[in-house]
């Protein structure tokens, strides 16, 4: 079982196999792992470089700190200019670790600035699209022109909405609640490190000329406006910020570290109550049948969440694949 333990709303991610129905139960971290160890997911072609900038920045000789906390609410309130905000989405969950009994998750938080589009909208779609539409267009479609025909109108409508409206300003601030200091830092070493920037600019952000005083346990983004992260504590913030919202990351990151501090100190276990509950049957049960020819099986599901939290979301993934299925308080297997 996967859970976030971000803020007041709380989301929760059911694994479930094929072969086995299982719920994983979250244990204390281990302190006895080698200092090197990789404590975060990485793709596979960014783990050398992963590795790379972990022994370049020194990882071990970052400050450390044993306290443990939770991800303060974060809303678009704490911006100078919230109301220029037109475009918000916050995303929520887990899954981000090696260890996946591991207490924690990660939150990411997108805000765009959209004006209207001050050129004229396109009249037909471009070539290289209408080319791609027209060769995985469904099979009955290709068949009649007519049908082409509205299906080519449609497209382009869908075409010309897109480009309405024009983002003069984004904020992403990407937070982990992570089990320890160490494994914050690498959060925040993984997430640059999949970037599309070289390796000696990776490293680069995390240098002594890059560091922010009075931010987090440690905080970087000196040189680079727009581009702040710190790690607090337990806890990773990264922020990136472009257009007309530049000028906000850092007081933006001055705020959420604020908050931070102001969070209660918790014990693992405390960290782990935070997370929801959830409970499994060991057999499924159907819950759809047509004369006997078709059958739905339906795994039974119950879920509660810690006192004063709420539930926005219920995930499950059927042998690493997803499935958005869910009835009657059943994760369906189809």
């Amino acid at each position: 079982m996967t859970t976030n333990i971000l803020s007041g709303k709380s989301l929760s991610a059911i694994w479930l196999s094929m072969i086995t129905i299982r719920i994983t139960l979250a244990s204390a971290p281990d302190t006895t792992r080698a200092a090197e160890s990789q404590l975060v997911r990485v793709p596979s072609p960014f783990k050398d470089r992963f590795y790379k900038v972990c022994q370049a920045i020194n990882l071990q000789g970052l400050p450390k700190s044993s306290t443990l906390k939770t991800m303060p609410n974060v809303d678009r309130h704490l911006l100078s200019n919230a109301p220029l905000i037109t475009r918000e989405n916050v995303s929520v969950g887990g899954g981000c670790f090696t260890d996946e009994t591991w207490a924690g998750g990660v939150g990411i938080w997108d805000w765009d600035r959209l004006v209207k589009n001050p050129e004229p909208l396109p009249t037909d779609l471009p070539e290289e699209r209408k080319t791609w539409l027209l060769e995985h267009m469904p099979s009955r479609v290709k068949k009649d022109p007519h049908l082409v025909e509205e299906y080519l109108k449609r497209q382009l409508g869908i075409y010309q909405e897109s480009k309405m409206n024009v983002v003069v300003g984004s904020i992403r601030i990407n937070a982990c609640v992570a089990p320890d200091s160490q494994a914050a830092y690498q959060y925040l070493i993984s997430l640059r490190s999949i970037s599309s920037l070289p390796t000696e600019a990776v490293i680069a952000e995390f240098s002594e000329a890059n560091r922010i005083a009075e931010l987090g346990t440690i905080g970087f983004g000196k040189k680079a406006p727009g581009h702040v992260m710190f790690v607090r504590d337990n806890i990773a913030v990264a922020i990136d910020a472009s257009g007309e919202f530049v000028s906000e990351a850092l007081p933006l990151a001055q705020k959420i570290d604020a908050l931070i501090q102001k969070q209660p100190a918790l014990t693992y276990q405390q960290l782990l109550a935070r997370r929801p509950a959830i409970t499994i049957a060991k057999e499924p049960e159907v819950v759809y049948s047509f004369k006997d020819s078709y059958r739905r099986w339906g795994v039974p599901v119950k879920v509660w969440a810690p006192d004063g939290q709420e539930i926005v979301w219920i995930g499950a993934w059927i042998d690493g694949v997803s499935t958005n299925l869910w009835e009657d308080g059943k994760i369906l297997l189809v």
